[in-house]
């Protein structure tokens, strides 16, 4: 075995719950020793630990003990432990010779088996590796107890971990060098676990203080998706509810509205619909999967209602998120802020959850009760469609910032009108995305800039003859007659219209 510190032992798995009356940190201890009577001291090897079992450590007093500490010091023991005994049993003269004589003296706790204390004492001296390994595994053992505590479980974790390493573990940014561990929550980095590093930490203790913030980590971890599930569990009730309440039949609207009412939402109050797009940076039209829907409005839900306010709820119609701010008074000006901000968050929160992930926001109008929450989300529908026509395309588009152009969203979030479009527009689509596109710009250029292939041709930066003919096409494609004012008007509409989607 090799010559140890007592200070290096101390901090050990087990041996850091000692209580110390009188130590010597520096005092090097290169065995252990189990003895059941006092009298044993006197024939205890030079440097070593001794282990006092609780048969012999209650006779640990008055002038009999003062005699065996005299032996202990003559005999050049390093440490000695007593079991089951409390600290004012111990005659303060035996301390007194103790200090004198740079013989440490501790006690065990009850708690404490002599067995694991004459165990964890031979790790130590074994060497680095059985050391650390020793360490670990005694992270391992206080972590799986404290994830299983019923309360202040994250406190608990990290004082299991401190135990194990004999050091402070925390929940922050590391400092530069010392061992830690990220925590992963639904796949980003809610935080780190750091070990603090003692000028004196040695090789075995950095292996396994690595290690152990490692295992921290995770089950720290595990106890944050744990708590999110808890306080999002009645959020996903209420979630679903708002869901059917967007899509449900007049029919079930007033039923599912006191429904509603019960469950506490303030669905008399005023709402504001945020409603999110969803795709791949790597192909755009790429489905985005249940799960991954699933796991980002949950990321979006917890970001908001931690930076913003608690009166966020989530719901989703088909593969799009929704956010749904109600509150019992109007809001006011204040709500577009208010909007904004959670948009601009949510979308922070889904492209950490997803690095890949492509995701715009529609931002509807604050509109009050039950028939105003569809309204705000067929707002919100619409908002969303403006994102994808701006060039250059938008992450963020409010209803209310869109000046008249509202009054052509609004028109068009109508399914009558979406089908009115594509049926007038339907020989150019025929032709495929591109030239769907090159064509349809094109017309609404000649039909913006009244009828001028001049000023369509600066503005789409081509020849003017590229221009007529294009529209001479477009014509005869389209079987229509572009002198007739109701048809180009009805043409320039759906030729925008078409460019939201």
């Amino acid at each position: 075995m090799s010559h140890v510190p007592l200070r290096d032992l101390l901090a050990g798995p087990d041996l850091n719950q000692l209580t110390v009356l009188t130590a010597s940190p520096e005092r090097l201890v290169s065995s252990v020793r189990v003895i059941d009577k006092l009298t044993d001291l006197r024939s205890a090897p030079r440097d070593s630990f001794v282990v006092v079992l609780p048969t012999a450590s209650v006779q640990a007093r008055g002038h009999l003990f003062d005699i065996a500490m005299r032996d202990a010091t003559a005999s050049g023991v390093g440490a000695i432990v007593l079991n089951g005994i409390d600290a004012t049993a111990v005659e303060s003269t035996a301390v007194r010779i103790a200090n004198r004589n740079a013989v440490s003296l501790l006690l065990a706790p009850v708690s404490l088996e002599p067995t694991r204390l004459i165990v964890a004492v031979s790790e130590a001296l074994a060497g680095d590796a059985i050391s650390a390994l020793a360490r670990i595994d005694a992270a391992r053992r206080l972590l799986a107890s404290a994830e299983t505590r019923t309360h202040d479980r994250r406190a608990a974790i990290l004082l299991a971990a401190s135990d194990a390493l004999g050091t402070r573990v925390t929940a922050r940014q590391p400092a530069h060098g010392e061992p830690a561990a990220p925590v992963l929550v639904d796949g980003s980095v809610d935080t780190f676990i750091a070990a603090e590093v003692s000028d004196e930490a040695r090789g075995s203790w950095i292996v396994a203080a690595r290690a152990v913030t490692t295992l921290t980590a995770d089950a720290y971890a595990r106890v944050i998706a744990d708590e999110r599930r808890t306080e999002l569990a009645p959020l996903a009730d209420r979630g679903r509810l708002l869901g059917e309440l967007l899509l449900a039949p007049d029919s079930e609207r007033v039923q599912l509205v006191s429904h509603a009412r019960t469950v506490g939402l303030p669905v008399d109050g005023w709402h504001q619909v945020l409603r999110f797009e969803l795709s791949s940076s790597l192909d755009l039209g790429a489905t985005i999967s249940a799960d991954q829907v699933d796991a980002i409005s949950a990321a979006m839900l917890h970001a908001v209602r931690a930076e913003i306010d608690a009166k966020w709820h989530s719901t989703r119609i088909g593969g799009e998120p929704l956010l749904v701010h109600s509150v019992d008074a109007d809001p006011g000006p204040s709500a577009a802020r208010t909007a904004l901000a959670a948009a601009t968050t949510a979308l922070t929160a889904a492209r950490k959850r997803f690095p890949g992930i492509v995701v715009r926001c529609g931002i509807g109008a604050v509109h009050r009760q039950a028939e105003g929450l569809r309204t705000s989300a067929t707002d919100a529908k619409a908002a969303l469609a403006v994102t994808r026509q701006a060039k250059p395309q938008r992450d963020v588009v409010a209803i209310d910032a869109l000046g008249l152009n509202r009054m052509l969203v609004e028109w068009y979030a109508s399914d009558n009108t979406r089908a009115s479009v594509d049926d007038l527009l339907a020989p150019l689509v025929e032709l495929g995305p591109a030239a769907a596109e090159e064509a349809i710009r094109t017309l609404q250029a000649y039909l913006d800039h009244q009828n001028s292939p001049a000023r369509a041709a600066e503005v789409l930066r081509v020849h003017r003859q590229t221009v007529h003919y294009r529209l001479n096409k477009i014509t005869r494609q389209l079987g229509v007659d572009l002198a007739d004012p109701e048809q180009r008007l009805a043409l320039q509409l759906a030729c925008r219209a078409w460019l939201m989607r």
